[in-house]
């Protein structure tokens, strides 16, 4: 080979070697290797216009709820100051009680009390239940007056006799009315009826029974009765039988009126018997308390 041939050769080998990294760049399996990677960016998250007014929105809707409530409880609130403004303002429904046969005892009491058996007393007596008669009725909302004449005791200093009990107490009793309005007027006694009539023995608890005796001989004694026969109706639904009625008293040998003519609202109660003991006194006379508040207090503002 001549000298111009190797150098034609050689300069021919030189050239390819030079254009072939051209020539593959050009190739279309590099173009993806060629590529440089991008980083990935930190983007900032922005909230739409939209999402910001519906979050605004919202916390306005609550704000509104919120002082919404508040002054509807402030409307509610003052209601029930009102209405107990009003409850307060009323007058109480009141209760005078007298005991016309003062010194009628029980005799489990007043053994309990001195050791000896009475049907009457000086000391322990039917006029010694006021505080007890007061304590459950101011419990069902019934203010109490008591006519604190010990009337059996008046008619022996001036030398009277049993029989003139009620005239003795009524100029007491019409002062009281005339000073005072009542809305309910009662006279205690005592039954003399044994213990088979004037206990009641109710889920497992004895009871003294009562009897509400109304004079008819006046004119007020269908009123009277009207009292009467509510409260027994009352106290017979709280504890079956307790009461054993309204007794209407007239004729020969009975007073007729137990001053009950004076006022409208009086009626007589007999509250046991002569061998009901303490605690049976004592539950009848909490029945009693809530019967008068059910018949005459509760009832009439439903």
């Amino acid at each position: 080979m001549t000298l111009l041939k190797k150098l034609q050769w050689s300069f021919g080998l030189l050239l390819f070697f030079f254009v072939l990294p051209v020539i593959a760049g050009q190739l279309p399996f590099n173009k993806q290797a060629s590529t440089p990677i991008k980083e990935p960016e930190d983007k900032q998250v922005v909230y739409a216009a939209t999402n910001l007014a519906e979050q605004s929105a919202l916390e306005q809707t609550k704000e509104e709820t919120k002082e919404e409530t508040q002054d509807q409880t402030k409307v509610e609130t003052q209601d029930q100051t009102q209405d107990q403004t009003q409850d307060s303002s009323k007058d109480p429904f009141k209760v005078l009680l007298l005991f016309t046969h003062s010194q009628e005892s029980y005799q489990p009491v007043v053994k309990a009390a001195s050791g000896k058996a009475a049907v009457y007393d000086e000391k322990t007596n039917i006029l010694n239940l006021k505080d007890t008669i007061s304590k459950h009725f101011s419990m069902n909302g019934i203010q109490t007056d008591v006519l604190d004449v010990d009337v059996m005791k008046e008619l022996k200093l001036k030398g009277k006799s049993f029989p003139d009990s009620y005239n003795f107490v009524r100029p007491y009793l019409e002062k009281r009315l005339q000073e005072q309005s009542y809305d309910l007027v009662i006279d205690l006694h005592r039954d003399s009826a044994k213990k088979n009539a004037t206990t009641l023995t109710y889920n497992n608890e004895s009871y003294a029974r009562i009897a509400i005796v109304i004079g008819a001989e006046h004119k007020n004694y269908r009123w009277n009765t009207a009292y009467a026969e509510s409260l027994s109706a009352a106290m017979n639904e709280i504890v079956p039988k307790i009461s054993r009625g309204v007794i209407s008293k007239s004729g020969d040998n009975v007073d007729g009126r137990y001053n009950q003519d004076l006022t409208k609202e009086m009626i007589l109660i007999e509250l046991g018997g002569i061998d009901n003991t303490g605690e049976e006194l004592n539950r009848t006379i909490a029945v009693i308390g809530k019967a008068i508040s059910k018949s005459f207090i509760t009832g009439k503002q439903q």
